[in-house]
């Protein structure tokens, strides 16, 4: 049995620090190996090291360089069993609120877990994702961990008793959570304690069973009451907490059929605190897409726009009808304030169903011809110099897909006339950013949001070699790939995973 624990303080330095913040560095690990007890592996180092990656007990911290996209070598490694401190910060007071927050438990036999399956949980998280970081601190302690999903969403893993409790917390309100996002996550993390089950399962010499060792509960919003997902499929009863709380409208958000158009016939519309919230440029994006410019038009008028104002808006884009209904949107929003409740004001005015906002928190779903292993991987200035010529008018669209701000986007349009050197300085700028790992899935999912399809990504990708994008590939690669059960996660989730 591997053992990380010191007998001097020479190896004292890197097991403290482990144990404080759960990072060690390859050749600290090394320098723990060298006592006495564990001479006999080292001439085996490398592939210990590369098993202990395999079972998910260490997890590498990938870094990029921001300018070619390219890998750096692998400097740092998350240790999550070695953890000692627990969290400390007060992330679930003040930010998993019931305004914002969306919960489940997976129930576990038992009165509590074994440890070992929540580290190698929290392990397999931390390729997912992104590790977040909470006034200046990673949020990764014993149990416990938050990483960012996207710019709007973040998700929080952490165990209490039998139960490892996962909240989804959107940045302005739960009722602005895209369905397909809580869903591939429910997913994700399901498949990946089935898959640890039945890995501990065969060490021990058991038989694996169908049945899995723990269930899934949803919860009301003050985070007290859970029901098991048999009683809410059923659909036969009313689940409804002893805080008043229909349980089914969280489990149908987790729940969400993938190739829905319509919302569901009990669908009761944005929640209360949502249509109080401010839109955001991707929400005003889709809401544009799923409206002709006559309904637009309409909307905007009975929002107080002025009839010259339109005019002003067509007669700038006169080319660009996508272009005119979303920045007539933007122009709502920022010169008269509008907020989802104007929105869905305007529309029953207009005598059209106030469901048309719900189309704003969907995505299309994309079916993807293209490899998992290049999907998760950054773009190359290569790949990013040959799909910006493809883009065309979409671009301002892409960009705000992507992430971008107006501001910025309209400095990219000033500055460059030529649409393919517009493309390209949205996309530099886009993998830039490191709030989100920028991988070629997060790039594909925006193409089709926008409208573009990734067909013409598909075509720009089908020749790269994996190891181009790959600058630095240690020995652990090769691990990676036999981990067959890494193969149908990553098209289970969105964002990268490599287990």
């Amino acid at each position: 049995m591997l053992h990380f624990g010191p007998k001097k303080i020479k190896q004292g330095k890197p097991f403290k620090k482990m144990s404080e913040n759960g990072m060690i560095q390859k050749v600290d690990l090394y320098q723990i190996w060298e006592q006495e007890e564990f001479r006999q592996i080292l001439p085996f180092k490398e592939y210990i090291f590369d098993m202990l990656i395999h079972l998910d007990i260490v997890s590498e911290q990938r870094r990029y360089d921001t300018k070619t996209g390219s890998r750096l070598p692998i400097e740092n490694f998350f240790v999550p069993c070695m953890l000692t401190q627990r969290n400390d910060t007060d992330f679930l007071t003040q930010e998993c609120t019931p305004e914002r927050t969306l919960s489940l438990a997976f129930v576990f036999k038992g009165t509590i877990i074994p440890p070992a399956l929540p580290n190698r949980l929290i392990c397999a998280c931390l390729s997912m994702w992104t590790l977040k970081q909470y006034r200046g601190r990673k949020l990764m302690f014993s149990g416990f961990v938050g990483l960012s999903v996207d710019k709007e969403h973040d998700i929080v893993v952490c165990v209490e008793g039998n139960k490892i409790l996962l909240y989804l917390v959107h940045k302005r309100s739960k009722g602005l959570i895209v369905p397909e996002i809580a869903t591939s996550v429910r997913e994700c993390l399901h498949l990946t304690l089935e898959r640890i089950s039945e890995f501990y399962q065969s060490t021990v010499h058991e038989k694996v069973i169908s049945q899995l060792p723990f269930h899934t509960e949803y919860s009301c919003s003050r985070f007290i009451c859970y029901f098991p997902e048999e009683r809410l499929a059923l659909k036969t009863d009313e689940c409804v907490c002893n805080h008043g709380d229909d349980i089914t409208l969280n489990w149908k958000v987790w729940n969400q059929k993938q190739k829905q158009k319509q919302c569901d016939p009990d669908c009761t519309g944005l929640s209360e605190d949502a249509l109080s919230q401010i839109p955001s440029n991707t929400e005003l994006l889709r809401l544009s897409v799923n409206c002709d410019k006559l309904m637009i038009h309409d909307l905007a008028i009975h929002l107080e726009m002025e009839e010259t104002e339109w005019n002003d808006m067509v007669e700038n884009y006169p080319r660009n009808t996508q272009m005119v209904k979303f920045l007539t949107l933007i122009d709502l929003r920022e010169n008269n304030g509008i907020r989802f409740g104007d929105l869905a004001k305007g529309l029953r005015e207009m005598k059209i169903t106030t469901h048309t906002l719900c189309m704003m928190r969907r995505r299309k779903q994309v079916i993807s011809s293209i490899q998992d292993d290049i999907l998760d991987s950054i773009p190359t200035d290569e790949i990013l110099d040959n799909i910006s010529t493809q883009i065309g008018k979409m671009v301002f669209q892409l960009g705000i897909e992507l992430g971008l701000s107006i501001a910025d986007l309209e400095n990219i349009d000033k500055c460059n006339c030529d649409l393919t050197a517009q493309s390209k300085d949205v996309l530099f700028r886009w993998r830039g950013d490191r709030l989100v790992k920028p991988t070629i899935r997060v790039l594909e999912q925006a193409l089709v949001n926008s409208r573009k399809g990734a067909r013409c990504l598909e075509e720009v990708v089908k020749n790269v070699d994996l190891q181009t994008l790959r600058a630095v590939e240690t020995a652990t690669g090769k691990w990676m790939k036999l981990y067959v059960s890494g193969s149908h996660l990553k098209k289970i989730v969105y964002s990268s995973i490599q287990l």
